[in-house]
């Protein structure tokens, strides 16, 4: 008799998302040569996070080198990229990688859907289109995509001026001259702040509560540090010794335990930077002292606002804004404070995970409603009922390095659609038991952590940690190929 020959299955993926996990996503397909995929992008553009987020001072927190792909260099001109330096390094991948043809533009996703007949999915957008059939779906959108807007903004008001979040900056809009409240005092406040104090004629910050500071030791590179850049040695030495010290520092959950030696640490060097940079100022000291546990929320790094705080033209308000008047923002004291515009940066609705479109799995089961708000997935990725679909940047991997969990869970999914393809199986689907005892496993790590005693994004309204990865990123790295044939079935 001859041996029976299994089917190879030709998959056809639909990747939802231009930013880094997307393309991530994109260039994971093509190492393992599938070819045929679509990525589907809301924007006129590719960017994701980077096309949304241009409002003056945008730039990322973490060093260029290690926010960037471990296989692609690139010849950065400061050591924390603006947002339009990072939009061209991710044009520059995405047309060395040839992505650009499989890019649909102003194709926002409404609703994904799994056939259990076909065992397929069909993808709706915003054009009506018909767009076939994919045997795949990788989700790109990040979680920190649904910006949060207050009541008194979403309701009827009377005034004037303009008002824009930080995610959605109106086009044009010019803080020149004008008195500009920002509401928030966060890492996308920090940095409108320094901007608004240099241009601005005046700048009232509006804060709840204080966050916690380090700095950020930003600068533009010298010519000679450039050129040494350009040296691929010298590139991935630079980008390894970033990586080995966030590595570290996570290591064994030290920087989100109080008794962690890199939490004392980094939060001893706060307080030192917070006492010398407002030293003449002891009034501003008591306001930006923080009172919850040091990295119980997202620790901001800047090297201005501090000084920016001691501006004649910058007034810290300890209170939040509770409604707006015809020329300005009453806060919670009923004080009026007149404005020409306001900046909100008062951050996203971290628990909405996918929260742009809808997905049902089998059955027609509605995602969202069997998370209710609290989701969580096998390694972030992947859901019981719903195969075939992964999700990039999911539940409980918000870590450093970012980009370093984008490429494993690229590899992930890549790697799983080519292992179910090569088998001639249809159906890729994460086992519920090792669903569950990962779930438990993690969130009784995740309760020893300063973010189970902190209220934050971080959590969901039980105070589940629906966000945060605990550990370190190679630890994550290891997981993800460890666990992939243990916990993924294919059929």
């Amino acid at each position: 008799m001859s041996p029976i020959r299994t089917r190879k299955i030709s998959p056809r993926v639909a990747i939802i998302g231009t930013g880094f996990s997307g393309i991530a996503a994109a260039i994971a397909l093509k190492k393992k040569g599938i070819e045929d995929f679509v990525i589907f992008e809301r924007a006129d553009g590719l960017g994701g996070t980077w096309r949304h987020n241009r409002y003056p001072g945008a730039e990322v927190d973490l060093e260029s080198h290690i926010y960037s792909f471990s296989y692609e260099r690139y010849d950065w001109t400061r050591t924390h990229a603006g947002w339009n330096e990072l939009l061209g390094y991710l044009e520059h991948v995405a047309g060395k990688w040839g992505l650009h043809p499989h890019m649909r533009f102003n194709e926002a996703v409404n609703q994904v859907t799994w056939s259990d007949e076909r065992r397929d999915y069909v993808v709706a957008t915003s054009s009506g289109k018909d767009h076939g059939r994919f045997t795949s779906v990788i989700s790109a959108v990040g979680f920190l995509n649904t910006p949060l807007v207050p009541p008194f903004v979403r309701d009827d008001h009377d005034f004037e001026g303009p008002i824009c979040h930080t995610s959605e900056w109106i086009d044009g809009l010019d803080m020149t001259d004008k008195s500009i409240g920002v509401l928030g005092t966060g890492s996308s406040a920090v940095q409108v702040i320094a901007e608004a104090e240099k241009v601005g004629s005046e700048v009232k910050v509006f804060q709840i509560e204080p966050n916690w500071l380090l700095p950020k030791n930003a600068h533009d590179f010298t010519s000679l540090e450039r050129k040494l850049n350009r040296f691929a040695p010298v590139y991935f030495w630079r980008r390894l010794k970033l990586y080995a010290d966030y590595d570290m520092r996570q290591h064994f959950t030290g920087h989100a335990r109080e008794d962690g030696r890199s939490n004392r640490n980094r939060r001893r060097a706060s307080i030192e930077f917070l006492h010398r940079e407002l030293a003449d100022r002891p009034d501003l000291i008591e306001l930006a002292t923080p009172k919850f546990a040091f990295e119980g929320r997202r620790t901001v790094t800047s090297d201005t606002y501090y000084s920016s705080l001691k501006s004649t033209k910058v007034t810290l308000v300890p209170h939040a804004v509770k409604g707006l008047s015809r020329s300005g923002a009453i806060d919670e004291n009923g004080d009026e404070h007149q404005l020409d515009m306001i900046v909100l940066a008062t951050g996203f609705d971290a628990a909405n995970y996918l929260g742009t479109y809808k997905v049902r799995g089998e059955g027609g089961v509605d995602l969202h409603e069997s998370w209710n708000r609290e989701p969580d997935a096998f390694l972030g990725m992947m859901v019981p009922g719903f195969p075939n679909f992964f999700i990039m940047f999911g539940p409980n991997t918000n870590a450093i390095p970012l980009v370093t969990f984008y490429e494993a869970q690229a590899n992930f999914a890549a790697g799983s659609i080519s292992r179910a393809a090569k088998k001639g199986a249809t159906k890729v689907e994460v086992r519920r038991s090792a669903f569950l005892i990962y779930n438990d496993w993690l969130q009784s790590r995740l309760s020893r952590t300063v973010w189970a005693k902190t209220t934050s994004y971080f959590r969901g309204g039980t105070g589940k940690i629906i966000s945060q990865w605990p550990f370190s990123a190679s630890s994550y790295v290891l997981a993800t190929k460890l666990l992939r044939r243990i916990a993924v079935k294919v059929s």
